[in-house]
């Protein structure tokens, strides 16, 4: 049986990644400073990634294959604050991390990016567009892809854009703390919607985004790891659907869905928002035979039953 280790796997892709490992066989080692509302892992150690000591007790301990490294902060409003804690988790991090299997020789990772490394286009981005400082959160996660690429160590990088929806079968969904993603804000307060700036050169004025459905996301990390056992060349790849859904539009498809009226305020920009972030997937299409399943409305409506659900 395959051994591999989820970082970060308390949290919300890291449990639909654990469940999905575990339902190909896996044996799942799960590593998060927070413990696991989940039971879709074999062990489960509580640590810091920036502790490399604990990440030595770990890897000396367990006989790891592969890792899945998804552990970092990711509130792109708090890396304005606290920009040194960023560079800390995502990058520093991110470095202690490849020292250690470097040290036990494990020879494949596979890491969670994200597509704010890019610069805003109104076209779909790819994976060779220009690279961007918008916010300490990206440069932070651009600078750990950076170590990787330079580690030796076999990998993919994955770029995501707006990660977004639940699990099909009702058991986790996206919660967060402070909750910065849009769906599960809308959600959560129907009556109270902020958005953040109407004056984008977008077609209703508001931001544009990419939504791709978390368990697909979970499948292509799942065809990443054949990918690099089959012992193809290190790559990048974006992961979203191309198709790009505003701020607005977003609100008007969840009061379709859940049948509730959603009212909001504009307030002013948050500084380093990109009108537009839609991805070019066809290189994921290419290399990993990537086809998301889910469209806009299967990401609002498993996203809105998971909420319904864990209210009651």
């Amino acid at each position: 049986m395959t051994t591999v280790l989820v970082t970060g796997a308390s949290g919300y892709l890291g449990s639909h990644l654990c469940k999905k490992l575990k339902r190909e066989g896996f044996n799942v080692i799960g590593y998060d400073c927070k413990p696991p509302k989940h039971r879709y892992m074999d062990i489960f150690y509580e640590g810091d990634i920036r502790r490399k000591s604990s990440l030595l007790d770990l890897f000396s301990r367990v006989k790891i294959d592969t890792v899945f490294h998804l552990a970092g902060r990711i509130e792109v409003s708090q890396s304005w604050e606290y920009p040194n804690e960023f560079m800390d988790v995502n990058t520093a991090g991110t470095c202690n991390l490849l020292n250690v299997m470097t040290m036990f020789r494990v020879k494949n990772i596979i890491y969670s990016s994200t597509a704010g490394v890019y610069a805003p286009s109104n076209r779909p981005i790819k994976e060779n567009g220009k690279i961007a400082e918008n916010h300490p959160y990206g440069i932070s996660k651009y600078m750990a892809e950076t170590a990787i690429r330079y580690s030796n160590i076999n990998h993919v990088i994955f770029r995501y854009f707006n990660l977004a929806g639940a699990d099909l079968d009702g058991e986790m969904g996206e919660s967060h703390d402070p909750e910065t993603h849009l769906i599960p804000n809308i959600l959560q307060n129907l009556n109270s919607v902020e958005i953040y700036g109407d004056n984008y050169e977008t077609p209703d004025g508001t931001c544009v985004r990419d939504y791709v459905h978390v368990c697909d996301v979970a499948e292509a990390h799942f065809d990443a790891f054949n990918y690099l056992q089959s012992g193809k060349k290190s790559t990048t790849l974006n992961l979203g659907t191309g198709q790009g859904v505003s701020v607005l539009e977003m609100i008007k498809l969840v009061s379709e869905i859940t049948g509730e009226y959603v009212d909001y305020d504009i307030l002013p920009r948050r500084q380093g928002d990109p009108p537009v972030l839609v991805a070019d997937i066809s290189l994921a299409e290419k290399v990993l035979h990537y086809r998301p399943k889910h469209d806009i409305m299967s990401i609002i409506t498993t996203a809105s039953e998971w909420h319904k659900n864990e209210s009651i």
